[in-house]
């Protein structure tokens, strides 16, 4: 759980996963970092973390774009489910995300958008992954769906599970009623 996309594109190359070099060509140039040549390129693959026999994570990209002298991994199309105790938690999908192999932090971009199993969806231009604090954040606007209740703000901070998400900056609420915005302020935690 620690390190998910990061160890997926690590377990790629230990699992045998095609993989060749990166044509310069392919490659969009955006700024310095990017204009360093990835050591491998894989197309195409899946991958599990566990520990102590229990399943932590599934990933799947479509594309990963690896730099061993930067220590940066750039991901494509990603996918990532999430188990706790053998039961799925929740599920993140985004366009790109780039991961630092040092610390195993992650950036995802693009159409973010994190299912957990009780029912809340949050939408995201932007969220990071701070790996050590195992939380989810962002300064982005967001959007979280939750039963009939739809909460927007900008800047949020939260966990894997969606169990805590707190939106930081003009916060606004829609509900199919008020009886249904009555029920969910039961469920807020106050600060």
């Amino acid at each position: 759980m620690r390190a998910p996309l990061a160890f997926l594109i690590l377990s790629a190359l230990c699992l045998g996963t095609a993989c060749s070099p990166a044509p310069e060509s392919q490659l969009p140039v955006r700024d310095a970092k990017e204009k360093e040549k990835p050591s491998l390129i894989f197309q195409g693959f899946a991958a599990r973390a566990s520990h102590a026999g229990e399943l932590l994570w599934e990933a799947q990209a479509d594309r990963a774009r690896v730099n061993h002298q930067g220590q940066r991994a750039h991901a494509e199309a990603v996918t990532v489910v999430y188990y706790s105790h053998g039961r799925v938690v929740s599920r993140a999908k985004a366009d790109r995300a780039e991961i630092d192999l040092k610390n195993y932090d992650i950036a995802a971009d693009g159409s973010v958008e994190v299912r957990s199993s009780h029912g809340v969806i949050l939408y995201t231009p932007h969220l990071d992954w701070d790996n050590r604090r195992q939380r989810i954040s962002s300064g982005s606007k967001v959007r979280v769906v939750r039963g009939h209740m739809v909460v927007t703000g900008r800047g949020f901070e939260g966990d894997r599970d969606l169990h805590d998400v707190r939106i930081l900056n003009d916060v606004q609420a829609e509900a199919a009623s008020v009886e249904d915005l009555r029920e969910e302020a039961k469920t807020w935690k106050r600060p």
